[in-house]
């Protein structure tokens, strides 16, 4: 599934106007320069922590680089990357992830993720997760994730 997002510099504007605005599943055109899509949210006690999964595909002519994340439900939203080494499972933050041009990003269980420190509420299949990415060209994307069960 794919999730169209719009820029949050175009939600003033739409805001001021009075229409309401969501991503919504749609194909994404070669025009959308980042796009999030296969995005979710595991399921989670209030004051946890959980983790979220995405992808992001830069659909642009230039690299761009991923410098931050906020989520509604969380006190904190870091990117951090799991990894083994040694045959111990080890977890780094990731400040800055750098997407090429015309390629994807994905994070899933078990490599890089969103850690959705402090959660406000629980987080119960169903329940939806918004978050708003932060890209180095000073893009910002709203992106609205549901929550499963993994």
């Amino acid at each position: 599934m794919r999730l169209r997002c719009v820029p949050l510099f175009s939600l003033a504007a739409v805001a001021a106007s009075g229409t309401a605005l969501a991503c919504t599943p749609s194909a994404a055109t070669p025009m959308e320069r980042l796009v999030v899509r296969s995005g979710w949210a595991r399921l989670a006690d209030s004051g946890a922590t959980s983790g979220a999964y995405l992808e992001i595909a830069n659909n642009d002519t230039a690299a761009v680089t991923l410098v931050g994340i906020t989520a509604d439900v969380a006190t904190a939203a870091e990117v951090h990357e799991s990894m083994q080494h040694e045959g111990m499972a080890h977890m780094i933050a990731r400040t800055e992830l750098p997407i090429a041009a015309g390629s994807v990003l994905s994070m899933q269980p078990g490599g890089l993720h969103v850690m959705l420190v402090g959660l406000r509420r629980a987080l119960a299949v169903g329940d939806q997760v918004s978050l708003r990415l932060r890209f180095s060209n000073g893009t910002e994307v709203a992106a609205v994730v549901p929550v499963n069960a993994p």
